[in-house]
């Protein structure tokens, strides 16, 4: 089996240090390079890097602007955003500069995993409690992109085991983010949701 092969650019050792030994117990995760600053970044990168997983904030520069150097030169490579920044123009500045996943950094390690997981095979992570979800993919509901999926596959009859090994969450996730979209449309049962989100043409 290919493993993905992520770069780490984060300038906190402790928290790289933690994040990498999570992403390497995964069968199909190796963390191939590090660097803790845009210098470093722009030395160790690669292009045998998959996936480049970095802080925006970083001593020595802008973690948007490096990751336009980096696809300058490595157009292939996909970059995920781990940040503590979650406004909506940033988050939208970022997708423009053509990051492909963003999570921030109070996030569940699966969120980062399925972030990584849905960038490799050229999807693009949003983690669904940020506001950029329904500023870019929000629909007359309020509900974002990752939410209006999960609802098809609900509708298409598949199981929350199933659904959440399609959207590489964990069942956890799948739960927490099924009860969010019951608060949302303001009804009790997966029936309710989907009916209402049929009748308002959420999902056909």
């Amino acid at each position: 089996m290919n493993k993905i092969r992520i770069m780490l650019i984060e300038d906190h050792n402790v928290f790289r240090e933690g994040l990498k030994k999570l992403l390497e117990l995964e069968d199909n995760m190796q963390v191939v390079a590090e660097a803790g600053t845009c210098a470093e970044a722009l030395a160790a990168v690669t292009a045998g890097v998959d996936i480049v997983l970095l802080d925006i904030g970083l001593p020595d520069g802008d973690g948007l602007d490096l990751v336009g150097r980096i696809r300058q030169q490595y157009p292939r490579i996909k970059h995920v955003v781990l940040t503590t920044y979650d406004d909506p123009v940033f988050i939208k500045k970022a997708i423009e500069c053509g990051v492909k996943g963003f999570v921030p950094k109070y996030a569940f390690f699966d969120e980062i995993k399925a972030a990584v997981l849905m960038t490799s095979r050229g999807g693009t992570y949003l983690y669904p409690g940020l506001s950029a979800d329904f500023l870019l993919h929000s629909s007359d509901a309020g509900l974002n992109e990752g939410e209006i999926q999960l609802l098809q596959l609900l509708s298409r009859g598949k199981n929350q085991k199933e659904i959440a090994a399609e959207l590489y969450i964990s069942l956890s996730t799948f739960r927490r983010r099924l009860r969010g979209i019951l608060s949302k449309l303001q009804v009790q049962s997966v029936e309710e949701a989907l009916t209402l989100a049929v009748k308002k043409g959420i999902i056909k």
